[in-house]
């Protein structure tokens, strides 16, 4: 059965729609780090708005990096702290992917809901994309974004590291874009892209530091 697209809500619904999923999506994302940390036993491990964290990842970090690989390992196994980083694209992009699939099997969702979540949650990718062009064109990624960050601790090329969220950035908008009926398209996706703008801005300057600081 195809889904019906006639149906769907109306600008202030799927505006509605993009502002609530981005927060979903970066909580999502968070929790996914969040979730090793307390499923490795790592101490005192902390949930915020954009980030999550545990007692010693400060200190793991700048032993790391100084290349006191002996040290680093005393606080964290680094295999676990690699997991616990890749929790949060591997959710994020395994979100978009059962987001499309449902968009493309049953429509929109509640409140185009769904497709806006699938719209929001490869955002992760952008970073992933950042890093690919600072590879390729600019001598090398140093930073801490995510996928830099496993393939650093696993001693791999972050290029590689960084193409799944590369492709899911590029591949799920198509696919959900797609999904919707030519003639709709854009009475579809342009609420949404503009309620996401809004609840990235509010979630990130005002209601994300004011719930979870």
């Amino acid at each position: 059965m195809m889904p019906n697209w006639r149906g769907t809500e109306g600008w202030l619904a799927r505006g509605v729609a993009g502002a609530v999923a981005v927060p979903v999506a970066i909580l999502l994302h968070e929790l996914g780090h969040y979730g090793a940390y307390v499923a490795f036993g790592f101490s005192d491990p902390v949930l915020r708005y954009s980030s999550a964290s545990w007692a010693g990842s400060g200190e793991f970090a700048t032993l790391f990096r100084a290349g006191d690989m002996a040290a680093a390992a005393a606080i964290a196994e680094p295999w676990k702290v690699a997991v616990a980083i890749a929790g949060g694209p591997t959710v994020s992009y395994l979100t978009a992917i059962v987001c499309v699939l449902a968009v493309r099997r049953f429509g929109p969702g509640p409140l185009s809901f769904v497709l806006a979540l699938g719209l929001s949650a490869p955002g992760q990718g952008l970073g992933a994309l950042m890093v690919l062009a600072v590879n390729l064109f600019g001598g090398g990624f140093i930073g801490n974004q995510d996928e830099a960050w496993v393939a650093a601790i696993a001693g791999i090329p972050s290029s590689l590291t960084v193409l799944p969220g590369v492709a899911c950035l590029l591949l799920a908008p198509c696919f959900l874009v797609t999904a919707i009926p030519r003639g709709r398209r854009i009475q579809v996706v342009v609420p949404i892209a503009g309620g996401i703008g809004l609840g990235l801005f509010g979630w990130l300057s005002w209601l994300g530091p004011l719930l979870l600081p």
